[in-house]
């Protein structure tokens, strides 16, 4: 904040330094004699009429009139007060010394003074440096279960499930019994399987909430297990006591209402008026140049979405293939793989697409994806533009 006042003050003072001169009074011109320049004017008429008149008594008429119309003029010259050079000065010496004192008034009330301590946001180079900082710390010192936690957590956050999964299971070496790591572990492991948490992420939790019935990241991983299997009433019963663990008027229990009113269970809130019936976008895919050698014309390609803060299941799904490529195509409620999780289920979404070796919707070593940021698409936007960039399990 500091820096700021100085760099202002600074700028004040060298725009300042231009008007020195005129305050001095040293760039003040000698104003114009009107006399002057009336006698001027008189000297240069007789100059013309002695080529113009044809004899000396027109001479002299002439001659006559100019000398009257010069004292006429000299007359009402010395009737014209001067004004002083010195109110000048002052005025505008006056309108720099009040300027500062309303500019700082209107940004104080217009602009963002709240905002002159808050460091820069960190962009997504930042965000990578850190993460590959972390990494190189963590290798000299794996027994740090913090770092390895913090590593699992920031490379979910940047869409990396798969090195999620290999931080998380370094971590659970180290804390082999954490409940609140293995649910981090089983929600990792679902997303870097496309979503699905079918398999080794159901077993991990059932171990959960076996160990404890009220865990919060287990009930909700389990009711949205539920969910996928379309056990539509245990998901209710799993996000239902889940709910109950937060205030009312908490943004937790007005979210966990919304995702048991649309498993069509009572949300016992406003919040079972959140979806919206219909939703459909528009997503144009296609694959970077530097990968279209390792991508056959047959190979299947999925386009989907799946919420950016929820359960990790895609909610809604397209089939292609590359031979397809560049295609635009409309996701929308009708393709929900799960009746109860739709598009217009979640205000904020991520779009993805994922070339397929093996046909198969679950991510496999060699398959080839892309995916955008969190995006809160309205009805019928679109297009939203997916570039199929990198390889399964590479940052980026």
């Amino acid at each position: 904040m500091l820096e700021f006042w100085i760099a202002a003050a600074a700028m004040l003072l060298l725009g300042y330094v231009f008007f020195i001169p005129a305050l001095s009074g040293r760039v003040r011109r000698e104003p114009l004699s009107r006399a002057k320049l009336n006698l001027a004017l008189h000297q240069q008429r007789q100059r013309e009429l002695a080529h113009e008149a044809a004899g000396s008594e027109a001479m002299k008429e002439l001659t006559s009139e100019s000398e009257r119309n010069l004292l006429y003029d000299l007359e009402a010259a010395t009737k014209r007060p001067a004004k002083p050079a010195a109110s000048g000065r002052a005025a505008l010496a006056a309108a720099l010394a009040i300027l500062p004192i309303f500019a700082l008034i209107a940004y104080l009330a217009l602009g963002r003074p709240d905002l002159l301590g808050q460091p820069a946001a960190p962009t997504m180079a930042d965000v990578e440096e850190s993460i590959q900082r972390l990494a190189e710390r963590l290798r000299a010192k794996p027994d740090d279960l913090e770092g390895w936690v913090l590593l699992g957590r920031s490379l979910q956050e940047t869409r990396r499930p798969e090195q999620a999964v290999t931080a998380y299971q370094f971590a659970l070496k180290l804390a082999p019994d954490n409940l609140d790591l293995k649910g981090l572990y089983a929600e990792a492991l679902a997303e870097a399987n496309h979503g699905t948490i079918a398999g080794k992420p159901a077993e991990i939790i059932e171990e959960i909430l076996r160990k404890d019935p009220n865990h919060k990241a287990g009930l909700w991983l389990a009711g949205a297990a539920a969910a996928e299997r379309k056990d539509t009433k245990k998901a209710v019963e799993y996000w239902g006591k889940l709910k109950a663990q937060f205030p009312p008027e908490s943004e937790e229990s007005r979210q966990i209402g919304r995702y048991i009113a649309a498993a069509g269970g009572a949300a016992d809130g406003p919040e079972a008026t959140a979806t919206v019936p219909g939703k459909r976008i528009r997503v144009k895919v296609a694959l970077a140049d530097k990968l279209k050698a390792q991508a056959a014309p047959e190979d299947a390609l999925f386009i989907f979405a799946r919420a950016a803060e929820g359960p990790p299941m895609p909610l809604a799904v397209v089939r292609k293939q590359v031979r397809d490529l560049p295609v635009e195509v409309v996701l929308d409620d009708s393709m929900a793989m799960m009746p109860e999780l739709k598009l217009s289920t979640f205000e904020r979404i991520v779009i993805g697409a994922r070339v397929s070796k093996s046909g198969r919707p679950t991510p496999s070593p060699g398959d080839l994806q892309g995916l955008s940021g969190p995006l809160a698409p309205r009805q019928n936007e679109g297009p939203y533009e997916v570039i199929v960039d990198q390889r399964v399990g590479e940052g980026g």
